[in-house]
């Protein structure tokens, strides 16, 4: 039986529906993702990305707060896992958001689940070989080897409060751990 124009005409518009819906969904956030990824590794000089505070006419970030201080580092962990250190004893909200390639965000601590202490993580792509933790440091697995981390820091009213919030940020550290390092 001989295949309708219309028939044909279907088939078309149910593929270029499936082609267009796959690009929305998975090409696309993976694409801008790739941009953001590329641009905090071209700006960030030792591995952190710490953009000025926001105002009015800011929009590195998707609708930024000016109430909030960022930091970004983006990360590798195809060949080796990464440490993340941060001592943002400040004042009031932080928090660490880890992002796959995809866009999806899949850990988030803050000052709430940190209690006071330290960020010590060590970002491992899932499934790769176990890696000695330096002491106190907590293993978190990656479902992409290339992601972004993005650091917020509530900025709280007085000058001294500021500086509290800027230390924050400051002591963001996104660096390659090697296995001989590790204890």
């Amino acid at each position: 039986m001989p295949v309708s124009g219309r028939a044909l005409r279907v088939a078309a518009f149910v593929a270029v529906a499936v082609a267009v819906h796959a690009l929305a969904v998975w090409a696309l956030p993976r694409a801008i993702m790739q941009r953001v990824i590329s641009g905090v590794v071209a700006e960030a000089g030792d591995g952190v990305l710490r953009p000025p505070p926001v105002d009015a006419g800011a929009r590195r970030v998707v609708l930024p707060n000016p109430d909030l201080l960022y930091a970004l580092c983006a990360y590798d962990v195809s060949a080796a896992p990464l440490r993340v250190r941060a001592e943002p004893g400040a004042p009031g909200y932080w928090s660490i958001a880890l992002y796959a390639s995809d866009t999806d965000t899949w850990f988030v601590l803050n000052d709430r689940g940190a209690a006071g202490r330290p960020v010590d993580l060590v970002l491992a792509r899932i499934g790769a070989a176990p890696v000695a933790l330096p002491g106190g440091a907590t293993r978190v697995d990656s479902p992409s080897a290339r992601g972004l981390l993005l650091m917020r820091v509530h900025l709280e009213g007085g000058a001294s409060q500021r500086e509290a919030a800027e230390a924050a940020r400051r002591s963001l550290r996104c660096e390659p751990i090697r296995e001989a390092a590790a204890r």
